[in-house]
């Protein structure tokens, strides 16, 4: 799991993807939306835009996502711009498991969590798409969260992650993540194609990743809450 935490993201990622999210009744609705990340070393950066369609175009978030050392990590800071409002919210902690830009991703979902949060069992391996896996239990020290247990499966060729379920507090199976399109841009392994699907609902958000690019110049004040604010980040 420190592996895959640890998996190699370039110093920084500028992407492109079309988000999709389907009901139960079929009805659809896409967005398009770019995507900025950084490492600044102790602080990794991301910025995360819509650009289509026009009535939600311009809506922003940004996420400092803080290294975990020695055990501890410091919770991340986020905010979300909604052009209609002109204003940005931050989103507290405890707004983490709440719906991320109303897919079923939730704001925990985009970030790395702390390895400190979970407590870890080996159950096997298993094979995926004809990868070998390890079959990993997550179960959450905190008995508030939504979805206290998880079951991940990581690939061992190159530690991403091909598959998860997410168990709610009654131990039912709640999302279900998995990953394709799975494949090497710049040298760096990227999962280009993710679904997560709310079993309990019908509802699932797929993003199908495109135009990646590592190790290009961003600059520093794209990820700012100014940035935010002014409507700067295209």
């Amino acid at each position: 799991m420190e592996k895959h935490r640890d998996i190699e993201h370039g110093k920084t990622s500028v992407s492109t993807a079309v988000m999709t999210l389907t009901n139960k009744k079929g009805a659809v609705r896409v967005r398009e939306i770019a995507s900025f990340k950084k490492d600044f070393g102790e602080t990794e950066k991301t910025v995360i835009v819509v650009r289509a369609p026009k009535d939600a175009a311009g809506v922003s978030y940004l996420q400092w996502e803080y290294e975990e050392k020695d055990g501890t990590k410091k919770d991340r800071d986020n905010w979300l711009y909604i052009p209609a409002m002109k204003k940005v919210r931050r989103i507290s902690g405890s707004e983490s498991n709440g719906d991320f830009m109303g897919t079923d991703f939730t704001y925990d979902d985009m970030g790395d969590r702390a390895l400190s949060k979970d407590n870890f069992t080996l159950i096997g391996d298993e094979t995926l798409d004809g990868e070998a896996c390890w079959k990993i239990e997550c179960n959450s020290k905190s008995a508030t969260e939504k979805d206290p247990r998880r079951i991940v499966w990581i690939r061992k060729d190159n530690y991403l992650m091909q598959k998860a379920e997410f168990y709610d507090k009654q131990n039912k199976l709640h999302r279900l993540f998995t990953a394709s399109d799975i494949k090497k841009i710049d040298g760096i392994w990227t999962t280009c194609k993710m679904k997560m699907e709310n079993v309990q609902t019908g509802h699932f958000t797929v993003i199908e990743t495109k135009d990646v690019m590592y190790n290009q110049a961003v600059n520093d004040s794209v990820f700012t809450v100014s940035a935010l604010e002014r409507g700067a980040v295209k």
